[in-house]
């Protein structure tokens, strides 16, 4: 436990941002595999979205995100019934 005041208040502020983090991430997670799995063209940019929305919120760097765009768009787009 901080003895300093200021040093507990930036811990609860790591744990928020932390949790906050995890679920973004998480979900982006989510959104690849299912792009993977069934690659229609709503699941291929709902994942772009969340991927391009990461790297603007600092959860991801530009080149991985580049990447994993990259990989989303190569996949070979089903046809919606």
């Amino acid at each position: 436990m901080a003895n300093i005041k200021s040093k507990e208040k930036r811990r609860k502020q790591d744990d928020k941002k932390h949790l906050r983090n995890k679920t973004q991430k998480s979900k982006i997670k989510t959104a690849i595999k299912k792009a993977k799995l069934d690659p229609t063209e709503k699941n291929k940019n709902y994942a772009v979205k969340l991927i391009d929305q990461a790297v603007t919120l600092g959860l991801f760097h530009k080149n991985k995100s580049a990447r994993l765009v990259a990989q989303i768009q190569k996949l070979e787009t089903k046809k919606e019934n």
